[in-house]
C-alpha cells in the first residue's frame, strides 16, 4: 500500500488513526494558478471568452473579461472586493461584492446578467451587486466536500499577485 493508498482510506473514514491533530496553514494561490484554473474551467463556454484575474493587496480583485463574439470585443474590467468571510460549518459561503464606478453601472446592467448565467454551481448573484460562493457546494462539484469537515476556519484574503487561505484544520475524536 503506497502513502497516497494510507492517506485516502484515512481520509475516507475521518482521519481515526490522527484524532486530535490540528493544523494551521497560509496558502497563497497564484494569480496565475487562478487564471489556469479559470481558463479550463471556460474551455467551452460560448458567452465569455476569456476571463483573466489580477489580484491586488486590500482583499480586492479585479476580473478582466472578454465576451464571446467578435474578436475586436475589448475586455470588460470587473472589480470585486471581499466583503463577508465563511463561518464554519453552518455558513460556508463567501461573499464579494462588485465595485463599479458610476459610469460602468449602465453597462453592468446589461453585461451582469450575461456573466451571471453563466455563473459555475455554487455560485451566485444576490441583489445585482454581490458574489455568493458557496464552498461546501463548488467542492462537493469536486467530490471534495468531506474536506470541509475539518476545516475549523477559513479566511480567504488577498495581496498583490495571490489570493490567500488562512486555514485551521482539526481531526476530531472518533
Amino acid at each position: 500500500m503506497t502513502f497516497s493508498d494510507l492517506l485516502q482510506q484515512q481520509q475516507s473514514e475521518g482521519f481515526p488513526d490522527l484524532a486530535g491533530a490540528e493544523a494551521t496553514a497560509t496558502i497563497p494561490i497564484s494569480e496565475r494558478l487562478v487564471n489556469d484554473l479559470l481558463s479550463q474551467s471556460l474551455a467551452n463556454n460560448s458567452r465569455v471568452r476569456e476571463v483573466r484575474v489580477t489580484v491586488e493587496d486590500g482583499n480586492r480583485l479585479t476580473l478582466h473579461i472578454k465576451p464571446g463574439g467578435p474578436s475586436f470585443l475589448p475586455s470588460i474590467p470587473v472589480t470585486l472586493a471581499i466583503e463577508d468571510q465563511p463561518a464554519l460549518p453552518d455558513r460556508p459561503t463567501l461573499a464579494l461584492r462588485l465595485v463599479i464606478a458610476a459610469a460602468l453601472a449602465a453597462m453592468a446592467g446589461t453585461f451582469v446578467p450575461m456573466v451571471t448565467s453563466q455563473l459555475p454551481p455554487g455560485v451566485s448573484m444576490e441583489g445585482g451587486d454581490r458574489i455568493l460562493i458557496d464552498i461546501r457546494r463548488m467542492l462537493a462539484e469536486q467530490k471534495a466536500e468531506r474536506w470541509l469537515d475539518f476545516i475549523t476556519d477559513l479566511r480567504v484574503t488577498t495581496r498583490a499577485g495571490a489570493i490567500v487561505l488562512d486555514v485551521r484544520a482539526k481531526v476530531g475524536p472518533k
